[in-house]
């Protein structure tokens, strides 16, 4: 599929910049550069989660607390 973009002054220069260090084609860059931004533009768009969302998932665990607390008291030394 054959598309067309218009590249601003700056935009071009900065493409020149990367295709003279990577020595690839102009449309491989872009190809790459589509590819590698999508992902934050499509996420850009989505509506933020709500405060709290992985608080199950990442809130205090009880268990691990009273594992570490006690093992915060235990003597340890390096095995030689």
């Amino acid at each position: 599929m054959r598309r067309t973009v218009d590249l601003d002054k700056e935009l071009e220069n900065n493409l020149s910049d990367v295709v003279s260090l990577t020595k690839e084609k102009p449309a491989v860059v872009i190809r790459q550069a589509l590819r590698a931004g999508l992902p934050a533009v499509a996420s850009r768009f989505q509506e933020p989660r709500p405060p709290g969302y992985f608080a199950e998932d990442y809130g205090p665990d009880k268990e691990r607390v009273r594992l570490e607390s006690a093992m915060s008291k235990v003597r340890q030394k390096p095995e030689r």
